[in-house]
């Protein structure tokens, strides 16, 4: 089977290189300088990187890191979708396309987009979807970049959505949600939090659907969704690694450049109104010990705010000597307590999680983390613990740059909801000028007990 499936790979790749060039996927190598590019620049990213930006002509986003000190590179197609685009009543077709991208095109056949990069040594290939994004990542050897973007342009626009495939994929989707959001207490909490604390924006509802939607979408459903937003001016491609970024322009004009772009669907986003009181739920579930979810409301990742958040974050759940750890485990009322928002496009939220120790209630450890955060709120923190928490967030920041995945990864999720990777850059650099006051200020103005949403898991 192991010799049959290599002769098959070689077979697909061979075959998916001919048809590329013969349904003129891109324009011809001596065109390619013809394709308008809108603009282009040069961004110092971190110590001597820079990035390398480029947008074509149809509005195709294209940012490039030149790292030689591996003759690998990652790739990353991300388009600016996701849940938050959905409409009421058809919610899951963001996360439904992160499974349909890899079926049939009008190229290639089912599962022959997997062989092909299998068969060019691809590694980490995945794609993941979240409110406002959805990203297809791979990683590879540096000689198979070309064949990489004939495959990924092949099926940003040549995806062939027959009612056989759009009913498996469906299933599997419906199959997910049950073992992610219905079986799982976590993301029965997590479903619910959003749920309860948003009553108009599209942030309501899960990212993966809900299952009268899935059960109720339709072929035509997820063609017009497809069309909509799969096209080159809501997408930015990232190439971090072993490159030349003059010929990776130049390749990306001759697979991308001549891609139709579309016309952005109407859509008004709800505004959420002001949350006035606190809200509480209290769930049974299949547990053995309680289990506490709030969630605070915060400003949009563009915010002046930002940074001091991060900041108050850290100092909240940022690591052994945070306060909310002295205050919940180190008295042994959890077993774990965590913080974190999702810097979304749009206000969201910046949820505390914590699991509590046996025989604990999670009202008692509520108790507990309002004490805490009150304190924050009335007298500023010490300039010790002030720099503690900065050196922790600096630290994150640069371990979080190490491989090509993870600079590819920086720059997509900033791209696609600050509108701009440099957004990312600022928020770092303004987080070491956050002064005490300026946490004691965000703590009085977004952790306002009127400000949550309560969650609290408890034994059937």
């Amino acid at each position: 089977m192991k010799s049959s499936h290599k002769i098959l790979t070689v077979f697909s790749v061979v075959s998916f290189l001919t048809l590329a060039a013969c349904a003129g996927n891109g324009v011809k190598n001596e065109d390619a300088d013809k394709v308008a590019t809108a603009s282009e620049s040069l961004i110092p990213l971190f110590k001597n990187y820079q990035v390398n930006r480029f947008v074509l002509g149809n509005g195709l986003r294209l940012l490039i890191v030149e790292d030689h000190s591996s003759p690998t590179l990652a790739f990353q197609t991300w388009f600016r979708v996701g849940s938050r685009d959905e409409v009421p009543g058809r919610t899951g077709l963001a996360h439904f396309f992160e499974h349909m991208m890899f079926k049939e095109t009008k190229n290639l056949k089912d599962g022959e987009f997997d062989r092909i990069l299998e068969g060019a040594g691809a590694e980490g290939e995945n794609a993941f979807t979240s409110r406002d994004y959805t990203a297809y990542v791979e990683e590879m050897p540096k000689d198979k970049l070309e064949l990489t973007m004939k495959a990924e342009s092949d099926r940003m626009v040549n995806l062939v959505l027959s009612e056989a495939g759009f009913k498996s994929e469906r299933e599997v989707v419906q199959n997910e949600r049950r073992y992610r959001n219905e079986n799982n207490p976590d993301g029965i909490m997590y479903q619910e939090i959003f749920d309860s604390a948003f009553t108009k924006h599209p942030y309501h509802w899960p990212v993966i659907g809900y299952q009268k939607d899935l059960e109720d979408m339709t072929t035509t459903d997820a063609a017009d969704f497809y069309h909509a937003y799969y096209s080159p001016n809501h997408a930015t491609l990232i190439v971090v690694g072993d490159v030349v970024p003059n010929q990776v322009l130049a390749m990306a004009k001759k697979y991308y450049g001549d891609l139709p772009g579309s016309t952005t669907p109407v859509h008004t986003v709800p505004q959420e109104p002001a949350q006035t009181s606190a809200k509480h739920k209290l769930m049974k579930l299949n547990i053995q010990v309680e289990k506490l979810l709030a969630g605070y409301k915060i400003p949009e990742i563009t915010n002046e705010d930002i940074p001091a958040l991060q900041v108050l974050q850290s100092v909240l759940t940022g690591g052994n000597s945070s306060r909310l750890h002295r205050a919940m485990v180190e008295t042994g009322i959890a077993s774990g307590v965590e913080a974190y928002d999702l810097e979304d496009k749009d206000p969201s939220l910046l949820i505390v999680m914590a699991n509590l120790q046996k025989g604990k209630k999670a009202t008692f450890a509520e108790s507990a983390m309002l004490k805490e955060i009150a304190k924050l709120s009335r007298e500023p923190i010490n300039e010790t613990e002030l720099s503690r928490a900065k050196n922790r967030l600096n630290f994150g920041f640069y371990e979080g740059l190490v491989s090509n995945d993870e600079k590819a990864r920086f720059l997509g999720h900033y791209e696609a909801v600050g509108n701009g990777f440099e957004l990312g850059l600022k928020i770092q650099n303004k987080i070491q000028t956050v002064t005490a006051l300026d946490v004691q200020a965000a703590a009085k103005k977004y952790l306002d007990p009127n400000n949550r949403t309560v969650i609290t898991g408890v034994q059937k």
